[in-house]
């Protein structure tokens, strides 16, 4: 499934960037950290969380880290030296060779339906399944399921890139609702490109150039969707949907869920929206 190791061993992305780093943002978690080319590094004490520019540390109290330094052989957490050699590392590529494509289509396409009631009541479902526009009535929700409508139907006329800087940086969240959505929708194009034997890196970096912008955690965020970098959480979930029976899955989607209030419901929408809709082919 991935090769994170054990759970109570240190481990590091397989692309994490250089250089020294100081702190961006704090939160339980993980502290961000950023450097002098604006580059964003994570540290983390929940190993679903990793993805391929953090550090897993288990067990670690993250207030007292204050200073990072990552060079290709160590990694530096204060003034203790991590050899980069020692410890695992986590592989945030997915692969779809020898899966059953069929088998995961059908598995990813019944969650809206099969699972439509766990998805949070403020996500982004409504554009794949519409009985949860019924949640939106208030004057902010509705404006703002209005727009991610209106992006659904230029995206799907043609307009890609005018529909995703229609639904950019709306919503709710750190990361906000639409950012998660794009994000979501990149990664799914990286299976497009496999099953429909179709370099899709150009659109793929014209969209992330459209929507990249102040915001470093989310422009990081987008960045790593557009390089095909699965953090560990969601690579778990489609890894499951290869071959497993879509009621099996429940357990690791409410996991994917509990990434912020919607972010993990507005991740896997765009995902299968992107999928589902044969964005870019």
């Amino acid at each position: 499934m991935d090769n994170s190791g054990s759970l109570n061993l240190p481990c590091a992305g397989n692309s994490l960037p250089l250089g020294g780093f100081k702190v961006h943002s704090r939160f339980n978690r993980v502290v961000n950290f950023v450097n002098e080319a604006n580059e964003i590094a994570f540290i983390t004490s929940e190993i679903n969380l990793l993805a391929a520019h953090g550090i897993f540390l288990p067990e670690q109290e993250l207030k007292f880290i204050i200073n990072l330094a990552i060079n290709p052989h160590e990694i530096i957490i204060n003034e203790h030296r991590i050899n980069r050699s020692s410890i695992n590392q986590y592989n945030s590529s997915l692969s779809f060779e020898d899966i059953n494509g069929s088998k995961f289509e059908e598995n990813l396409l019944q969650i809206p339906i099969y699972f439509l009631h766990y998805f949070p009541e403020k996500s982004l479902i409504f554009l794949l399944n519409s009985k949860y526009e019924e949640n939106f009535t208030s004057g902010f929700d509705r404006a703002f399921m209005v727009n991610a409508l209106k992006s659904k139907e230029l995206i799907l006329s043609g307009e890609l890139i005018k529909g995703i800087e229609t639904i950019k940086g709306t919503g709710y969240g750190l990361t906000p609702s639409g950012d998660d959505f794009i994000a979501g929708l990149l990664l799914g194009m990286h299976y497009n490109e496999f099953k429909y034997r179709k370099n899709l890196y150009k659109i793929k970096n014209d969209i992330y150039q459209a929507v990249a912008g102040q915001n470093l955690l989310t422009s990081s965020f987008l960045f790593q969707a557009k390089e095909a970098n699965y953090f560990r959480i969601l690579k778990n979930f489609l890894f499951l949907l290869f071959d497993a029976e879509i009621s099996t899955t429940k357990d690791k989607l409410i996991q994917l869920f509990s990434l912020g209030a919607t972010s993990g419901a507005d991740l896997l929408t765009g995902y299968i929206f992107s999928i589902k809709y044969k964005i870019a082919i």
